[in-house]
């Protein structure tokens, strides 16, 4: 992975339109990497699963109990179209609730119909809404969609949604549960983009936008928006489904919280867990991605300085984990769209924020950011508005994982499941928006421990050549990489866990780094070892995974 430190940055201003963006521009960035290894112990390996028949969905409200998952609202399409009568147009409403099973690869639906108020049907149809559940309670508060009378607008409803029923209902009977539901209007929770969490009994719904209207990137008059610029706290008492809420003062920032379509997660230090705001659109005086990140906690808000997130800026799956021993926090960000990423080895800027392949790493260790690229990419332009599902064998308090209580060897974290997925970085110009689509893929996360054997300097007293193969899991070629005593022939062999010779070759090898190409590799899916060897009596093995 590589560890990103800026030392100059070459920026030009290119102005984004109200949903999207406007301009073409390569922007790239003189940068240090780093020689020092980040302290995360793993490399990331996704696996996908197919469920037959099972519809693309994108920006989504979402649920889970006993594994499986409840899915509501979100989009059936791609991203937007810039057309105002086709961009978030009636066909592609979700108007559906969806129950899936990725262990038993199934999946149920349920029309949305049946419900005592027209309103709580149209918000349960919307998209980007902002939710969070608590035991077994849904709370989904806003979203942008038609309302009952066919207009667009976001929706000023809190719905609570009792999960269990609702998947019972749905699996045993096809249809929605119209009983376990408690909703309220109240326009506060008209916000679409923003983020609901819960810390110590105080939900918080955290920055966002009110959109009325209908959709147009030309700025003409067919629509009213205003940001929340606000973090607007509120409690919930009672017992479902009779509860009652009460909204405390906002905390309000018209610059850092002017931010919507972004990630939140919750992290931790060992002794507090807080709220942290990762990037998000649209700064104030520029139409750009934040590239600073936000705390909050019940004390109010603190925008982290020093620190410049260049990856993964809009809504895509993440997932936090704690490494206890280290104190570290690890935040893993799967694809989506942003400003940066990397082309052939160098951090590259575009304004027009395209769609990605990055899994991005933030770590947070001794009150210190930094912020790194996995070696492992997701599998195609993918991952914006999907969602993650930890395994609730795993899963802490917030979907926390301790790090270091992980298996030595793989473990399942959860599963990516939907989202938009792109044929190409940037689709919105040209007319290329259709191409994209509302995906029914399903990826099963997992982590695995790395060796740890990698170095950037050669001992001349190490009788090793602290070789190491990346990505591990491998499923398209063997790159290895090691550093030489000198320059001679190294002699590869791939043995089998019962020691079967399975690969030979020699490769020259120059004084110092090297990286080299063994190519596409007849090799069943399994566990090998890896040994390198080189004249002088050095000589190493590491295994490896094929996959």
């Amino acid at each position: 992975m590589r560890v990103i430190f800026i030392t100059l940055l070459i920026l030009t201003t290119e102005y984004l339109r109200v949903m999207k963006k406007t301009a073409v521009l390569l922007v790239f960035l003189v940068q240090t990497l780093v020689s020092a290894q980040s302290t995360f112990p793993f490399d990331v390996v996704l696996t996908p699963i197919t469920i037959s028949g099972l519809p693309g969905i994108q920006s989504y409200a979402a649920g889970e109990h006993n594994g499986k998952w409840l899915i509501i609202g979100g989009r059936l399409d791609g991203l937007h179209q810039r057309q105002p009568w086709q961009a978030f147009d009636a066909n592609g409403h979700n108007t559906y609730m969806y129950v899936i099973d990725p262990v038993a690869k199934t999946y149920t639906q349920a029309p949305l119909s049946g419900f005592a108020n027209d309103s709580v049907e149209a918000q349960l149809s919307s998209t980007n809404a902002n939710f969070h559940q608590i035991g077994n309670l849904l709370y989904i508060a806003g979203g942008y969609g038609l309302s009952s009378t066919s207009v667009h607008i976001t929706h000023p409803r809190l719905t609570v949604i009792d999960v269990p029923a609702m998947i019972t209902a749905i699996t045993a009977n096809g249809t929605v549960d119209t009983t376990a539901y408690q909703s309220v209007q109240d326009s506060a929770f008209a916000v679409t983009g923003g983020k609901l969490l819960e810390l110590d009994g105080t939900f918080y719904l955290i920055g966002g936008h009110r959109f009325d209207g209908q959709y147009n990137p030309m700025g003409h008059n067919t629509y009213v928006q205003s940001y929340t610029e606000a973090v607007r706290p509120f409690t919930v008492n009672g017992t479902f489904p009779n509860l009652s809420h009460t909204f405390d003062p906002y905390m309000i920032d018209t610059d850092e919280l002017h931010r919507r379509d972004y990630n939140v997660t919750y992290m931790t230090d060992g002794s507090e867990t807080y709220i942290t705001a990762w990037s998000g659109v649209f700064q104030k005086t520029a139409n750009l991605p934040f590239l600073n990140p936000v705390e909050v906690r019940d004390t109010g808000i603190a925008p982290i300085a020093g620190f410049s997130q260049y990856l993964n800026h809009y809504h895509c799956p993440t997932a936090s984990l704690f490494g206890e021993n280290k104190s570290a926090m690890y935040t893993l960000f799967f694809g989506g769209i942003a400003q940066y990423y990397y082309a052939n080895g160098t951090l590259t800027q575009d304004n027009d924020v395209p769609f990605v392949t990055t899994i991005g790493l933030v770590e947070k260790r001794n009150g210190n950011y930094t912020e790194a690229e996995m070696s492992t990419e997701m599998p195609g332009y993918y991952g914006a508005g999907a969602g993650f599902f930890p395994s609730s064998v795993l899963a802490q308090t917030g979907a926390i994982f301790l790090a270091d209580s992980l298996g030595a060897d793989t473990t399942q974290i959860g599963h990516l499941f939907g989202g938009i997925k792109s044929p190409a970085q940037n689709v919105f110009f040209g007319g290329m928006t259709n191409a994209s689509v509302a995906t029914a893929n399903i990826y099963e996360v997992a982590l695995v421990r790395n060796s740890g054997l990698s170095v950037t300097t050669h001992d001349p007293n190490d009788r090793r050549l602290a070789i190491q193969v990346q990505p591990n899991p491998i499923s398209e070629k063997l790159v290895v990489q090691l550093n030489s005593p000198s320059a001679v022939d190294t002699h590869f062999e791939i043995l089998s866990t019962s020691g079967q010779l399975m690969y030979s070759t020699s490769v020259p090898s120059k004084l110092g780094k090297n990286t080299m190409d063994l190519g596409q590799l007849n090799l069943s899916s399994g566990t090998y070892v890896l040994t390198a060897t080189q004249a002088g009596g050095f000589q190493q093995r590491i295994s490896f995974i094929w996959k």
